[in-house]
């Protein structure tokens, strides 16, 4: 290599290193092996036409659907060197080729074409490049070119060569290039030369692409751009292409540049008119070797890195300044002024031109914190923690050393400054003997506005919004009015003015100064249009384009005059706190240009222009359902299913979707719901993932949608039904059913039984009681009885023992009289007699003794019917226990003949010798 050459390689290599410094870039998002869970190295990229991602891994085959990485291993579990992905997604590995195909479960299903070849592989192929020709897949090994037929699914060798170094695909022609003997073409099913390897110089070719109707642009790995037009090699000049580097791989981008992946120094994009757009590396990459490029369909660049893979979104309206290494700090503010853009940081004032790629550099004497930027009179000046600058392109020159200056405004005729300790005064050009503090003002000023030449709007972050009247001579505050916040409206009010209109901001609500009311008001448009925006505090800022904006999480919003309607509309960019984070109170935009904003962070800046180009995304995908029983080993379900049918155990599901969209500063979002379990969406996230748990039998819808941006998606919904226990069956309900049934008339027949029991318990206990009272009755009937009886039988054993008395009187007086013959004695004799007469005697017993023992003369006569009256009358006085000489007065007979009688007696009743009469005759 000349010097020459060798001069302009430095100064080339010189100038990128410098730009790298000063580049706005495009969102850029890494991807490490750790969060797609593979091996290190990428191969090849590709995107399906369902806009999934496909990468060739050492792992195995990735597929990212924008929000899950999955990853499938071929067989032998080797590295994946290649990768298509059209309606099946084809795969190139180490000693194995074949192609994806999607499962009814979303899943894919490997079936390799190793043993559809002709013979066998060769020892140690390995599979590098697919292209795909109509209906023709060509796989590419370092030995072969294979091709399969879609339609028969027949694969035959195509070439047999001994390096082939990569294979191309240029205007539905296949191109491969053999090592030291030059680049073929497929024609007619065979190999022919297009360039021999004299013309080409044995110069390695990573990328061949259309470039015009009859050239096309070949891209060398170490020799620079070529153009091949039929059997012409001829090179390609462009200015700032880095001829020092090694590429790997190679991409023309459908905007017309050219992305380039370098062994060593990153991604370079550039046009062929010899401008380089972006140069790319470390650590804006995780790794600085590209090993594949791939342009998705939404414009983005996918880098397939030896460690990761990265994302470029090229097409993103926003570009991202990035200060890594901190050698600029957090921005506070910027402005554009004469063709240079001036950031003001916590470590100084720095600047740069417009759109160059140069590195800000530090305006000497400005280090340390910058607040504020200011043009005013056609001067700018900018407000530092050591006082305030007055800046003239790269030269900045102090003309106030007070305490610290937060803001300035044009007031009269001088400027007014907010300082840290007060208020202070200029005029003209001499800022040493006329600049001074205003008396009577001692608070901080960190935002105000000029109401007119005499009056000021101030904000202070603890004590509220103050209106501060000056004196004519602006040496001192005349007159001063303080508005203070509620705590529920919260610290950090920021004072601005909008359409000549006086607001003030914080974190929930907007207020509009009241000329009438001579208050603040929350009754104003401002406060309405922005009621839900989420905003993360007061900041508000008023550009010189006539817009509003203040700061949410997920957005910036911006308030303008609709130019149709005339009226004020909101509306939005997405932009994530976590690109622009900065310390609260202190969020920050600026207008650089037309339609142009600048946004300052805590790492550099963001800028972005108006209205934002719209980059279409895919639209929301359910790429997977899976259930379990036991929330672990979760199975695979039909996606297309009309109605997924699950057994009662399987009641753990688990939805998997995404939108297929790879911006990093528009992140999908997404809301779910589940029919029957719960009708509320859920709210958005973007984890892209639906878990339930232990859900009851029943049917089920369960629905999702999604947005991105201003996009919102259809709805997806998938129903499913989670079949009733064994114990929940119907037959088993109808079984219940009958037990209970039965159990009722169980029940109803033992209660019966039971009451019946009761029932003839309580009559039982009732006749008992009965008894026990007839019992009762009868016993005291008895006792009175028996009373009565033993009164009855007393009385009659009494009336007897009297007649026995009597007649054993009349007997002796009879005897003694009988002795004398007198007549009236014999008178006397007979009257006796008639008293011994036994039938008297007899009949007055028998009446006794009838009221005494009714039944005993039935019973006896019923036994001993043979029985006479003379009979009778023995077992009556026998009945009384009488002995025969007892009974002998009674019937006036002796002694002898009662027992006479009573030998008779027992002869009529066939009584046993040993039985005693009187016992037999009372027991009766």
């Amino acid at each position: 290599m000349n010097l020459r050459l060798l001069v302009k390689t430095f100064l080339i290599f010189l100038f990128f290193s410098l730009a790298v410094k000063g580049q706005e870039l495009p969102p850029v998002t890494n991807f490490s092996p750790g969060q797609y869970g593979g091996g290190n190295q990428n191969w090849m990229i590709s995107q399906g036409p369902d806009k999934q991602i496909y990468v060739a891994n050492n792992a195995g085959l990735l597929q990212f659907d924008g929000e899950h990485w999955n990853l499938y291993e071929v067989p032998g579990e080797t590295a994946v060197r290649s990768v298509l992905a059209s309606t099946d997604i084809y795969t190139g590995a180490y000693m194995e080729f074949g192609y994806w195909r999607p499962q009814e479960n979303g899943r894919l299903q490997y079936h390799s074409l190793k043993d559809s070849v002709g013979g066998k592989l060769m020892d140690g192929e390995q599979f590098w490049d697919i292209k795909e020709v109509g209906n023709h897949v060509i796989f590419q090994s370092h030995q072969r070119l294979y091709s399969f037929n879609k339609q028969t699914g027949e694969v035959v060798t195509l070439v047999n060569e001994d390096n082939i170094s990569n294979l191309f695909k240029v205007r539905d022609k296949i191109y491969y290039q053999v090592a030291e003997k030059g680049l073929f073409t497929i024609e007619n099913g065979i190999g022919r030369i297009v360039l021999n390897n004299e013309i080409i110089g044995n110069m390695p070719i990573v990328g061949l692409f259309p470039f015009s109707e009859e050239n096309i642009l070949a891209v060398t790995r170490d020799d620079g751009l070529f153009l091949i037009a039929e059997n012409d090699w001829k090179r390609l000049e462009v200015e700032a292409y880095p001829v020092s580097e090694s590429f790997f791989s190679a991409l023309y981008l459908n905007d017309g540049s050219l992305a380039l992946g370098s062994i060593g120094d990153g991604l370079y994009i550039l046009n062929l008119e010899g401008e380089m757009e972006y140069h790319l590396a470390q650590p804006s990459l995780m790794n600085n070797t590209l090993l594949a490029v791939m342009e998705d369909d939404e414009g983005n660049i996918w880098g397939g890195l030896d460690n990761g893979i990265a994302v470029i979104n090229k097409q993103s309206p926003f570009r991202i300044f990035v200060d890594t290494f901190g050698e600029i700090g957090t921005v506070y503010c910027s402005i554009v002024v004469d063709g240079l853009m001036y950031l003001g940081t916590n470590q100084g004032l720095y600047y740069k031109e417009v759109d160059s790629n140069e590195a800000y550099r530090l305006i000497e004497g400005t280090t340390g914190q910058v607040w504020s930027l200011s043009y005013l009179n056609a001067e700018l000046y900018a407000g530092h923690d050591r006082g305030t600058f007055r800046i003239d392109g790269a030269r900045a020159v102090q003309i106030w050393d007070g305490l610290g200056t937060w803001t300035m405004g044009e007031m009269g005729p001088g400027i007014v400054q907010g300082h840290y300790n007060g208020l202070s005064f200029f005029t003209g050009d001499d800022f040493g003997e006329e600049a001074h503090y205003l008396d009577n003002f001692d608070l901080s000023v960190q935002h105000m506005i000029i109401e007119n030449d005499s009056t000021l709007w101030m904000s202070h972050f603890h004590r509220g919004i103050f209106r501060v009247e000056l004196n004519e001579g602006y040496s001192e505050v005349e007159a001063m009015q303080n508005f203070g916040i509620s705590r529920k409206s919260g610290l950090g009010p920021k004072i601005f003015r909008f359409e000549n209109e006086i607001y003030y901001s914080t974190e929930d609500s907007v207020y509009q100064y009241s000329s009438k009311l001579n208050d603040f008001t929350s009754k104003n448009v401002l406060n309405q249009l922005t009621t839900t925006t989420e905003r993360i505090s007061g900041a508000s800022r008023v550009l010189g384009d006539g817009s509003w904006w203040t700061f949410g999480v997920d957005n910036l919003f911006y308030v303008n005059r609709d130019p149709f309607e005339q009226k004020l509309i909101l509306q939005k960019v997405p932009l994530p706190l976590e690109h622009r984070n900065i310390s609260k109170g202190f969020e920050n935009i600026s207008l650089v240009g037309e339609n142009r904003y600048l946004v300052g962070s805590n790492g550099g800046y963001i800028e972005f222009s108006l209205p934002l180009d719209k980059i279409p995304s895919g639209e929301l995908m359910l790429n997977a359902v899976s259930t379990s029983s036991k929330r672990e080993n979760f199975t695979y379900r039909q996606l297309d299913d009309h109605k997924l049918e699950l057994e009662s155990k399987e009641n753990n599901i688990r939805f998997v979707y995404s939108i297929p969209a790879y911006q990093s500063l528009s992140k999908a979002e997404y809301s779910y719901r589940l029919l029957n379990y719960s009708s509320s969406w859920s709210q958005w996230d973007q984890t892209g993932i639906a878990s339930f748990e232990n859900l009851p039998a029943g049917s089920y819808t369960f629905e999702v949608k999604g947005r991105i941006s201003d996009h919102n998606t259809q709805t997806l919904s998938y129903k499913f039904n989670i079949a009733k226990p064994w114990y929940y069956s119907n037959l088993a309900v109808l079984s219940y059913l009958l037990l209970f049934m039965l159990g009722l008339l169980v029940i109803h027949y033992t209660y019966k039984r039971r009451h019946k029991k009761i029932i003839e318990k309580r009559e039982r206990n009732l006749r008992l009681k009965n008894l026990e009272a007839e019992q009762e009755i009868i016993r005291l009937q008895k006792e009175h009885l028996e009373k009565d009886m033993q009164e009855k039988n007393s009385q009659l054993a009494a009336s007897t023992m009297s007649i026995i008395k009597k007649n054993e009187l009349l007997s002796t007086l009879k005897a003694d009289l009988k002795e004398a013959d007198n007549p009236e004695v014999k008178k006397v004799i007979r009257t006796i007699d008639k008293e011994l007469r036994e039938e008297d005697n007899w009949k007055m017993f028998k009446e006794a003794f009838k009221n005494a023992d009714k039944e005993f003369f039935d019973k006896i006569k019923k036994k001993h019917p043979e029985l006479t009256s003379n009979d009778l009358r023995l077992c009556a006085y026998l009945r009384l226990n009488l002995s025969s000489k007892e009974i002998a007065p009674l019937v006036n007979i002796s002694v002898k003949s009662v027992e006479i009688k009573r030998y008779r007696l027992r002869k009529k009743m066939n009584l046993p010798r040993e039985a005693n009469l009187t016992d037999y005759i009372m027991n009766l």
